[in-house]
C-alpha cells in the first residue's frame, strides 16, 4: 500500500509540475537606468546592471512577477569637490498584462539605496586638508510602470522593456532592459 500512494503520489507531483511547466519563466538579464528629476538627475552618471525576475502566469494575458535587480550608477565627479556613486537594489512585486507579444508592466516593493560620497583632500594657502569618504544606505518603498515586447523563442524568449521607476521620493530614472526568459 505504501508503494501505491508513494507511486501515486510521484505521478500526482509530475502530472502538476508538467502542468505547471508553461505557465512559470525565469528571466535574466540586463539594464540600464537614465537618471531623471531633482538632484538624483544631476549627481550620478547612468546606472547599469542586471536581475532576474520569476513570472507566473495567472491567465492567459495576465502574469504576476517578482523582481530583484542590482544598479550601480557611474562616479560623477562634481566639480572637483567631491565624487559622488549610487547603487540601488529594487525588489519588486507585480503583474503584466499581454496583448499579444507585447504588455504594459506594473510593480511595486522596496529599494535599497546605497550612496558614497569621496571628497579629495585640499591644500588651502599652504595648509593641506585631508580627504574624506562617507557613505549612507536606506530602504525605501518605491514603483515601476512601463512596457515590453516578448519574442519567443520556442519554450524560451527575449524580454524587452522600457518602464519608469522611482525609488524614493526623488529619485528616478528610465530603465531599459533586456532578459532571457527560460519557460518551465
Amino acid at each position: 500500500m505504501k508503494k501505491l500512494v508513494s507511486v501515486l503520489f510521484v505521478v500526482l507531483f509530475a502530472f502538476t509540475f508538467v502542468n505547471a511547466q508553461s505557465k512559470m519563466a525565469l528571466g535574466v538579464g540586463a539594464n540600464l537606468a537614465l537618471p531623471m528629476g531633482g538632484t538624483f538627475g544631476n549627481e550620478p552618471g547612468m546606472g547599469f546592471g542586471g536581475g532576474a525576475q520569476f513570472e507566473y502566469m495567472l491567465s492567459p494575458n495576465i502574469s504576476g512577477t517578482v523582481s530583484a535587480t542590482y544598479l550601480m550608477f557611474g562616479e560623477k565627479d562634481l566639480a572637483g569637490t567631491r565624487k559622488i556613486s549610487y547603487s540601488i537594489i529594487p525588489i519588486q512585486a507585480g503583474a503584466k498584462y499581454y496583448f499579444g507579444n507585447f504588455y504594459g508592466l506594473a510593480e511595486t516593493g522596496i529599494n535599497l539605496l546605497s550612496l558614497k560620497v569621496d571628497v579629495p583632500a585640499r591644500t588651502f594657502m599652504g595648509v593641506t586638508i585631508p580627504g574624506s569618504s562617507t557613505s549612507s544606505s536606506t530602504s525605501e518603498f518605491g514603483f515601476g510602470f512601463g512596457a515590453g515586447y516578448v519574442l519567443p523563442m520556442g519554450k524560451n524568449s527575449l524580454d524587452i522593456s522600457a518602464k519608469y521607476q522611482n525609488y524614493a521620493s526623488s529619485t528616478a530614472a528610465i530603465n531599459i532592459g533586456v532578459a532571457y526568459k527560460f519557460g518551465f
